[in-house]
């Protein structure tokens, strides 16, 4: 049987035979800090926070270098990657077909949309079918409208429920104050952060069903850059082998369902599941 220690071996052996020098003592990577529980700024003291910053730092050690870490626009992290302004960058950015034209992934979570209601209202929501005829907030500039749309001609109007009514928001924070307000019955939003609003404010929010329309999210690597990308792809199946991966998903709180069991490059196809 090949098993996740045996992928994590080829990886080792590609990524030996991949770098026939050292890796530069310290290597470029951007950031976007706003994206928590993934990548923040500590509120006290401005210093970078979260699971990516942690995760990066790990793999930096088990490489030998230093990650130096650059606050870069998420909208300008593909392209700092393609000009060589930054070798690396964590972001929990999605991992697709259009963007590996441009860079290569070492995928390392995996994310999907999740509905959560007030938990305080006896009315509310308690299983997906009861969301059907009810207001949801989104956020608009997402691929959430559409998501919402083709859950409601699968789970309500397949079934001649009425469909649900999609309010869109400006961000996940404008989705949560028009549920908190009552001016939706629901909210739809990225798993991988429900866990952390709960945490920032506790007993407010109920989540409703499980995660839909999974996704694979990657560390974006130059397409050229081969190399780096199977000595990243190693260090992190190694952490995940003797789980160390494991333990920073339950610092910061993020959903098993998050995790990757074995590490592909540009490998989403794979990956995604419903």
């Amino acid at each position: 049987m090949f098993t996740r220690f045996a992928a994590s071996a080829v990886l080792c052996l590609l990524a030996l035979r991949a770098v026939a020098d050292p890796l530069p003592a310290q290597i470029p990577v951007g950031v976007y800090p706003s994206y928590p529980p993934l990548d923040m700024r500590d509120p006290a003291t401005g210093a970078l926070s979260g699971f990516d910053i942690e995760l990066g730092q790990q793999l930096a050690k088990r490489l030998g270098t230093r990650f130096d870490m650059q606050e870069t626009a998420f909208a300008q992290l593909v392209a700092s990657v393609q000009t060589g302004r930054i070798s690396v960058f964590f972001n929990g950015m999605n991992d697709t077909a259009p963007r590996r034209e441009l860079i290569s992934f070492v995928d390392y979570l995996r994310s999907g949309t999740q509905f959560m209601v007030r938990a305080a209202d006896a009315s509310a929501a308690g299983s997906e079918d009861e969301l059907c005829g009810k207001k949801i907030a989104g956020s608009r500039g997402t691929n959430l409208p559409g998501q919402i749309a083709e859950w409601s001609k699968t789970h309500c109007e397949a079934s001649a429920k009425p469909a649900v009514v999609f309010l869109g928001a400006d961000n996940n924070l404008d989705a949560r104050s028009q549920l908190k307000q009552g001016r939706a019955d629901a909210m739809a939003q990225d798993s991988l952060t429900i866990p952390f609003a709960q945490i920032q404010e506790k007993g407010v929010y109920r989540t409703v069903g499980e995660p839909f329309d999974m996704t694979v999210m990657g560390i974006g690597v130059a397409k050229s850059d081969l190399a780096l990308q199977t000595t990243l792809a190693a260090a992190l199946q190694a952490m995940i082998d003797y789980g160390e991966y494991a333990a920073l998903l339950d610092k910061w709180n993020l959903p098993a369902s998050s995790a990757v069991s074995h590490v592909t490059i540009n490998g989403a196809a794979q990956e995604r599941s419903q």
